[in-house]
């Protein structure tokens, strides 16, 4: 029996990896291991938890490591995640991107890959294999080889069977094999949402990670709240503590931070009758997750004027794309939010 071991970083990833065992019946036995690789995050780390609570009652044989901190117990956690990348048959792999699952891949000796990250990272990889670039996140300057070149040297080894599980519409790149993701096991898990009356707004990590000027987004934030009569803005968690409070103090709404993914608390809800997101992979996602349980899921634009002047013409497009997939394939309704928030 192939062993097969899964590398993760994030609640998302780790709800992907369940999402994979489910359809392919790898939570039965002992056959599939997953490697939560602890970030540092304090919020990531609640939602890994609580992921790890339901996937383990699902059948999944979790273990943490912390190999983020402290110097010696590090190196330890480290050495004991490569012997078991190096023992591995088949790998799941949360984000190829990541610095740490770069470091670990020259320990593979699998002969089969499996990609389970639903989002950006699943089209900029898509990509990135398609045109034959290096392993560069979409929303960062392009560098050099280092880690990312010793990945993608094994990643196009002839003899590795690859496969990308996701719900997201992409083309099968030059000798990678489509898996769709229905998001059945959380469907499964959670039948029917509890649908309250207000509307939830989705938060974002677009002016985090430098794409978005903070400014203009508590502007828009605070225009869709008004338009929409928004009453929860859900966190993203990677979202400051302060802009949180200027949300909450601009517009009065409840901010919450959720404790699991939005996928998760989406369909065992509450949740609100509509659902408004920015582009970014709920857009994706939760159309999927919310399918025939009577929410709406909007789409709210990223006018030009908001980006910073650092963001590159290739993260513009990219984020358009992201938003234009989302409406073509789900249907998905759009708004653009006043400028200047009025």
């Amino acid at each position: 029996m192939t062993t097969t071991l899964a590398l993760v970083e994030s609640p998302a990833q780790l709800l992907n990896v369940a999402e994979w065992a489910h359809a392919c019946h790898q939570g039965e036995g002992p056959a599939l291991r997953v490697a939560v690789l602890l970030p540092t995050d304090a919020w990531s780390r609640v939602q890994l938890a609580r992921v790890g609570e339901l996937a383990a009652a699902g059948g999944l044989e979790i273990t943490r490591f912390e190999v983020r901190s402290g110097t010696m117990s590090r190196m330890r956690q480290i050495a004991a995640v490569r012997k078991l990348v190096a023992a591995a048959g088949r790998l799941v792999v949360g984000d190829l991107f990541s610095g740490m699952v770069q470091m670990l891949l020259p320990s593979a000796t699998a002969r089969e890959l499996v990609i389970v990250d639903d989002g950006t990272a699943t089209t900029e990889f898509v990509r990135i294999v398609t045109e034959g670039r290096g392993l560069t996140r979409w929303h960062q300057q392009a560098g050099g080889t280092g880690r990312g070149g010793r990945a993608m040297t094994w990643l196009t080894e002839p003899e590795l069977e690859r496969t990308l599980f996701t719900c997201m519409e992409v083309a099968p790149p030059p000798g990678i094999r489509i898996a769709s993701n229905e998001y059945a096991w959380t469907r499964s898990r959670f039948p029917r949402p509890t649908v309250r009356g207000g509307a939830d707004l989705l938060g974002t990590s677009l002016v985090e990670t430098g794409i978005v000027g903070e400014e203009h987004y508590l502007r828009a934030v605070s225009s869709i709240v008004r338009a929409r009569g928004v009453d929860r803005y859900l966190a993203h968690r990677r979202e400051s503590r302060d802009k949180l409070r200027r949300i909450a103090d601009a517009t009065g709404v409840r901010v919450l931070r959720p404790d699991l993914p939005l996928e998760l608390l989406a369909a065992q809800g509450p949740v609100g009758h509509t659902v408004l997101t920015f582009p970014s992979t709920v857009a994706h996602t939760l159309p999927i997750v919310l399918r025939g349980r009577g929410v709406r899921v909007e789409l709210c634009e990223v006018a030009e004027a908001w980006f910073t002047p650092d963001t590159t013409s290739h993260a513009v497009g990219f984020l358009r794309g992201m938003a234009e997939s989302a409406q073509r394939r789900h249907g998905l309704p759009s708004m653009r939010p006043s400028p200047v928030g009025r």
